[in-house]
């Protein structure tokens, strides 16, 4: 893994820091530029994309790892080698909100894309929790948040049918997206996931993956090609987001 620490503060150019936990931390003065409200230090590292930045069961440094851009998924290994992603983890999301508490996690993260992250350091965050309401409250959602993402995933695994999903998984996606302001003309987003990913995300193989997709583009429900999905049918999509998480 390339690990490069990135030493000039970027939040001032974060596109979704205003939809994350990181909104609680900083102020918007002046000409918009956000700064910290407090002293809790930050790292930053640039990450390569396919680099496994956090091992289950490894050690590390206690404290929120935010995502600050690229994408990146939770993943659990298998004895025999299987990988079941656990969810994906958008612009803005914490590895873990648990993980200010506990320095070994029972997943691992890997990036899908280059990436850059934040360390916040643990002392700081947690004195920000005992002082500050809207800090506490703001990682008391992530922590329900995160437990949900991870169990509606589990759930989807269930569903019917292949092309349900992949819509379900996709359409979960694309609203998380939506309330990030990530995406543009609010039918078009990114989506760098490959089939393998998607399969290891939904329990199916990469060829039930490829045929489900190529369903839901003859249904005229979505369109993914070229890294972006473009969602055809908003409503039926959604529909079946609801009839895989029954």
């Amino acid at each position: 893994m390339k690990l490069e620490r990135q030493l000039a503060w970027p939040c001032r150019d974060c596109d979704v820091r205003g939809s994350s936990f990181c909104s609680t931390l900083t102020d918007r003065v002046g000409n918009g530029a956000p700064t910290p409200k407090t002293e809790i230090p930050q790292i930053f590292f640039n990450v390569e994309k396919n680099s496994v930045i956090q091992e289950s069961g490894a050690q590390f440094i206690p404290g929120p790892y935010v995502l600050c851009r690229g994408w990146a998924y939770r993943f659990y290994r298998f004895a025999d080698g299987r990988r079941q992603i656990l969810s994906v983890l958008l612009p803005g999301d914490l590895f873990s909100a648990f993980a200010l508490f506990n320095s070994q996690s029972a997943f691992s993260v890997q990036a899908a894309t280059d990436a850059r992250i934040c360390q916040f350091g643990s002392d700081g965050i947690k004195r920000e929790l005992s002082e500050n309401p809207d800090v506490c409250e703001a990682f008391g959602t992530l922590c329900s948040a995160e437990v949900e993402e991870m169990a509606t995933t589990s759930i989807n695994l269930t569903a019917p049918d292949a092309a349900t999903r992949i819509a379900a998984f996709i359409g979960r996606l694309v609203d998380r997206m939506a309330a990030r302001g990530i995406g543009r003309g609010g039918k078009a987003y990114p989506f760098p996931l490959t089939n393998i990913e998607i399969a290891d995300a939904t329990g199916l193989t990469p060829k039930d993956v490829e045929e489900a997709i190529r369903i839901l583009r003859d249904d005229r429900v979505i369109d993914l090609s070229k890294e972006e999905v473009t969602i055809l049918d908003p409503q039926r999509l959604a529909k079946l987001v609801l009839v895989a998480i029954r």
